[in-house]
This record gives structure tokens, sequence and C-alpha cells, in this order.
């Protein structure tokens, strides 16, 4: 048995503030992927608006709606005349709030919008924090979205795995800011090193699509990675600083398989929740019943 995907990272450079170039972008490269087979599209977070805003005007004013809005319409188009599914980072208007989000769109339309949870630094000042994450089955697979920071809060996959989730696509924007090291000598970022553990732990794919560039002072990393079941990179990490369109092929049918560890162990199965109850112990009354 064989449940063949094809995955598309896009790593390129959205212009704060430019609404129809980063339409015009977003465009491009979701029918340059499609062209090459991919099935499944991940592009960066934020991909619609850009990510370091100068003021809340101007978060508001780069804010569309998921369902008409002019970002999702131009790729629903795509979608439709490839019959690929694109994940892409939308600045959400939400009634009065707007939302870090991540849109699912298929050719059946927008499936799934996914509001990012754990918010980053600026952030902060212009969102509201999502409160649940959306499955979509597709024909070739289930498939969660994660937005960038949720990546370093592991619940947020394990929902996502233990619910049936087989790849998790991940738009990012990953900076170098607040960071003592930004690369390894290999060219690997933290957050490659966290998306292949997030597959190890897991057994899913995980696709993420950085962005490049600097904008108003804030340096972003590239190193867009696809990873496969099993925890190890099967494209990129890509470059520092050029656009790269990643492509990989991954079997879902290897889903199970990566979950089995050994013919004894099984991620899900070998889980303990009714143990995970830590406590601290003080060494100083350790001693003294010792006594």
């Amino acid at each position: 048995m064989s449940r063949p995907v094809r995955i598309a990272a896009v790593q390129y450079e959205p212009r704060v503030g430019e609404l129809e170039y980063n339409r015009s972008e977003a465009v491009r490269w979701s029918r340059e992927a499609a062209a090459q087979g991919a099935q499944l599209i991940v592009l960066p977070e934020l991909a619609s608006s850009g990510y370091v805003f100068g003021d809340d005007s101007e978060a508001q004013r780069t804010a569309e709606s998921p369902d008409d809005g002019a970002l999702v319409s131009a790729l629903g188009d795509v979608s439709a005349a490839s019959g690929a599914y694109i994940v892409a980072g939308l600045n959400e208007q939400d009634g009065d709030c707007r939302h870090n989000s991540a849109v699912l769109l298929g050719p059946e339309g927008r499936l799934a919008t996914y509001r990012k949870l754990h918010l980053y630094n600026d952030e902060k000042s212009w969102f509201v924090p999502g409160a649940s994450l959306p499955i979509a089955e597709l024909p070739f697979g289930r498939v969660g979205m994660i937005i960038c920071f949720d990546l370093w809060f592991p619940e947020a996959a394990r929902a996502l795995a233990l619910g049936g989730a087989e790849i998790i696509a991940v738009p990012t924007n990953w900076v170098a800011s607040f960071k003592r090291q930004v690369y390894d000598d290999r060219g690997y970022c933290q957050g490659d090193y966290i998306a292949m553990a997030v597959s190890a732990q897991n057994g899913v794919a995980v696709a993420c699509a950085d962005r490049i560039g600097t904008e108003r002072g804030t340096r972003f990393l590239g190193a867009s990675i696809i990873v496969g079941v099993d925890g190890w990179p099967v494209a990129g990490p890509a470059s520092k600083d050029s656009p790269e369109l990643l492509i990989a092929d991954v079997d879902l049918d290897d889903v199970a398989r990566s979950r089995s560890r050994t013919p004894r162990n099984h991620l899900f199965e070998d889980r303990r929740p009714e143990a995970y109850n830590a406590s601290v112990v003080s060494a100083a009354a350790a001693g003294r019943a010792v006594k």
C-alpha cells in the first residue's frame, strides 16, 4: 500500500503593506509549485500583509476577510485551476478583531482557518490569539496547521497528531531577534530542529515555509524545511536569504509505521498521561528524613 503526497514549502519575501505585490507573489509561487505537481503548498506566515507593522492603523489597513479577501480569492482560483491545496498566512479581519491566521484552500473553496495560539512579541499588539486546532480531511490525508512560535509549544502539535493529523503545515516568519545563536555550522536554525523533533515525537510530516529578507530592521531566517514522518528532513533546509521552492514526496502510509518505534513501543499507546504530574522534592527535607 502507498499514499504518496507531494508537498511544497515556498520561501520568498512578502513586503509589509504592499498587498497587491504580496498577492501576486503568492499566486506566482503557488502556480509554480502546482506546475511541479505539488498537492499541498505551504506559504509563509502573514503572506498577505508582511510582518512588521508600524502601528495599529497599518495592521488594520492590511487585514482582510478569510471568506472573500483578495488573497484568499486569488489563491482559491489557483487551487481551483490546479487541484492543489494551499495553506497561506493571512492577516485576518474577524469582526472587530484581527488574528494571525492560516487559511487552507482547495478546489472546493476555503476548508479551514487556523488562528495562531501563541503570539510572539509585538504580535500581541496587533492580534488576538485563537482557540482551536482544526484538522482538514483532504483526498490524500489529514492536514493540521500551526504557525511559527506554536512549534515551541509541544501540546499544539501533539493535539493535532492525536486528532488524526498526518501532515502539519507551518507558515512561519522565523526572526533573528532575541537569539544568542541564529544558525549552526550546517545552516540549520533552531526552528528546523524543533520541526524535526515535532515530527519524530508524533510521526507526522512537517512543512515549514519561512520568509526571507529584512523588514524595518527585523531579519528573517529562511531555512525553510520539509520533514518526513520519521523526523528526518526530506527537503531543505533552504538557504538563509534566497527565494526557494522546496518539493518533497512523502508516503502517508509510513505514518502508522513511524509511530510504532519498535515491536513493543508506540508513540501514542505508550503515553502515560496519568503519570505526568511533576512534583518538587526538597534536598534538605530528604536529608533530614534519612537522619
